[in-house]
């Protein structure tokens, strides 16, 4: 057989040169080393444990050693998904990844109440594969609350025909995984911007505003004695018509009370009384509740926002859900989503 070599005419070079340029713009303009936080990924390497950390927790089951060592871990770093939904939006993602990037040695959890996460329909199983330290744990919430003392407020279903049903129970849950193993909780609208050292962040209630306490963030370590007071108030009385009974207005009852304080003035590094500190306002919350918009803001100039003291950033999902964020922007959220959930701001297109 005669087998003639082709030549390559200039219409086919032109042809291939073009696909070539094509294929390489695709790769810069898509890859997130252009970002902000561009070394990020060229020095995070994939675990070599690709296997994603999801624990589907069941009653009267035995655990494994790990599963109970995390689960019991004073030091974790625990968010709860409350809806009901199987996956998490972005800036929900944001605040997980953010967690885990600047916690690197901090087990973070996100708890979801179903027994299967959606794992195509968001980012978060890529994500987990970059962070080890991220783990989902699957629950269903009648077993959840079954054998503690929260179990009658569950089942009587009051909760259920509140206006405020999904705050509620969220404002429980988030005590009874307090109570069960102890830990940092923290709101899905958080962004971490630093490490959040356990010696600076341990049984503490946060100031959101001047003399008022809150509950998107706290830390107690597992059987802290006011978990007990906090489990009590919740299990003895219940509002369904107040917003904040079970939240805000519980933690500034159960503090001044054990405290034996009037007002609970900012006391890091010292406590307010044995075993609580109040943690200052400019950890967390830089911009108090009335101030949300701040960080939509696109003409903040850089280095003049409030956060260079803040170890986190709330962001208020409840008034800020639907307000835009573009990408790319000089918005204080997207300047720092870009840096501190670098994976999740890459897989917004033109809004985050």
């Amino acid at each position: 057989m005669n087998l003639r070599r082709h030549k390559t005419t200039p219409q086919q070079v032109t042809v291939m040169l073009s696909v070539t340029i094509i294929i390489g713009v695709y790769l810069v303009t898509t890859s997130v080393t252009t970002r902000e936080d561009s070394n990020f990924l060229t020095t995070t390497a994939v675990p070599r444990d690709e296997r994603l950390k999801i624990i589907k927790w069941k009653r009267n089951q035995t655990l494994s050693p790990w599963e109970n060592s995390i689960l019991t871990d004073s030091e974790r770093i625990y968010f709860h998904e409350t809806t009901g939904r199987d996956s998490v939006n972005l800036r929900q993602l944001c605040a997980v990844e953010s967690a885990a990037k600047e916690n690197p040695k901090r087990s973070v959890q996100l708890f979801f109440q179903t027994d299967y996460v959606n794992l195509t329909d968001s980012p978060l199983g890529s994500i987990m594969k970059y962070y080890p330290n991220i783990a989902v744990i699957l629950i269903n919430a009648s077993d959840y609350f079954a054998d503690t003392p929260l179990e009658g407020w569950y089942l009587r279903g009051v909760w259920k025909r509140s206006p405020y049903r999904t705050e509620h129970f969220s404002d429980y849950i988030r005590i009874l995984t307090l109570h069960k193993g102890g830990g940092m909780y923290m709101d899905l609208d958080f962004v971490t911007l630093k490490t959040l050292d356990p010696k600076i962040f341990q049984d503490f209630v946060p100031e959101e505003d001047k003399g008022v306490l809150t509950g998107s963030s706290f830390h107690f370590h597992r059987d802290h004695p006011i978990i007990r007071k906090m489990i009590t108030y919740l299990a003895s009385s219940y509002h369904p018509e107040e917003w904040t009974y079970s939240g805000p207005a519980m933690f500034q009852s159960i503090v001044l009370k054990y405290c034996r304080k009037r007002l609970p003035k900012p006391t890091h590094p010292a406590f307010l009384c044995p075993g609580v500190k109040i943690m200052p306002r400019k950890y967390l919350y830089p911009y108090k509740f009335a101030d949300w918009k701040e960080c939509f803001r696109n003409d903040v100039p850089r280095g003049r926002d409030q956060t260079s003291k803040s170890y986190a950033v709330h962001i208020y999902n409840k008034l800020s859900k639907n307000e835009p964020v573009l990408v790319g922007s000089n918005q204080i959220y997207s300047r720092i989503a870009r840096i501190h959930c670098p994976l999740t701001y890459a897989h917004a297109v033109n809004f985050f």
